[in-house]
């Protein structure tokens, strides 16, 4: 399988390069600064900036899954997410998304409480994010939902869940960020949640 990773430099996306080679897939890696990505068999580095119209979807040609792992710092605009989202939705053949729990089609999945203060906090890219999750959505893609993103170890036992069965709680429940690369991958190999919101969780 040939994938596609948008954010291939960031901490989650790093992971997801290295989950999808270790699966024997060809990958093409997507950066704004290609020397960032260390060189590896089956990996093909491409510049790319969703705040440049046209590299994004240039770059997906030819793929069969796009694993989008980009985010936004305080610094960048968060309109590039929603950039980003409607130039894979037009160009991409599948699109996997990852996204914030709390934020989007979760909106509510954490209280009244929890979710004000989550507003607050990611009021930056707050509005952006939704419209970014809606663009995939009404495309067919796949968005995954996770709470706050950690760099403990994987134990093996993560799972995608339909937002609609997830129940609602106060606390956000923690993503190792390798666990979400080995979603994302076994999600792109075996689709079980084409053209759905999930939610990642990760069961102590």
């Amino acid at each position: 399988m040939k994938i596609a990773v948008l954010g291939a430099t960031g901490r989650t996306g790093r992971l997801v390069v290295a989950r999808a080679l270790e699966r024997g897939h060809e990958v093409v890696a997507l950066a704004r600064n290609p020397a960032d990505v260390e060189p590896s068999d089956r990996l093909r580095v491409v510049q790319a900036d969703v705040a440049e119209p046209g590299s994004a979807a240039a770059a997906v040609e030819g793929v069969d899954v796009v694993l989008s792992g980009l985010g936004v710092t305080r610094k960048q605009e968060p309109a590039i997410l929603v950039e980003g989202a409607r130039e894979l939705a037009s160009a991409a053949p599948r699109v996997i998304w990852l996204t914030s729990l709390g934020m989007g089609s979760t909106e509510g999945a954490l209280g009244a409480v929890t979710g004000a203060l989550l507003k607050r906090l990611l009021r930056h890219e707050w509005a952006a994010k939704g419209v970014a999750d809606r663009v995939l959505r009404d495309a067919g893609g796949t968005t995954v939902h996770a709470g706050p993103l950690t760099d403990k170890a994987y134990q093996g036992n993560g799972f995608l869940l339909h937002t609609k069965d997830f129940k609602p709680r106060a606390l956000p429940p923690t993503a190792p960020r390798a666990g979400i690369a080995a979603l994302m991958v076994t999600e792109a190999e075996t689709p079980r949640f084409a053209d759905a919101d999930t939610i990642a969780l990760f069961p102590r």
